[in-house]
């Protein structure tokens, strides 16, 4: 799987919730720092996604860059994401660089650091 669709395909399995995919997509030793500072590894991640305490309703994905160094790899770009937030939706505007590293014969996301944007002036 080629790394800007494996990138894309987990924005997707978070959504869906696909803990298949999500195994495979993330690595076993995960650093997922949220916009709000929460640090995650990979089973909490996807435990958080399964019991609904963190649930992702939509993310558009923009990638900005991908720069690969050999078996590692460096993703920048933004994201809009909603989330379910004690039931109502909330729109969260991100930008985020994320590690993927080359292990098993797939690309997996080893790191991610998101931070929330600054609103857009018009």
């Amino acid at each position: 799987m080629l790394l800007r669709s494996a990138e894309l395909s987990r924005f997707q399995a978070q959504v869906k919730v696909d803990q298949r995919a999500l195994g495979l997509l993330l690595d076993d030793d995960l650093e997922y720092v949220h916009s709000n500072g929460v640090v995650d590894s990979k089973a909490s991640f996807i435990e958080s996604l399964v019991k609904g305490t963190r649930d992702y309703v939509a993310t558009t994905a923009n990638i900005e860059s991908v720069r690969i160094f050999g078996n590692v790899a460096i993703i920048r770009g933004t994201a809009k994401v909603t989330v379910n937030e004690g039931g109502k939706p909330l729109d969260l505007d991100l930008g985020y660089t994320d590690f993927w590293v080359w292990k098993d014969g797939r690309w997996q996301m080893t790191a991610w650091r998101s931070a929330r944007m600054p609103p857009k002036t018009q």
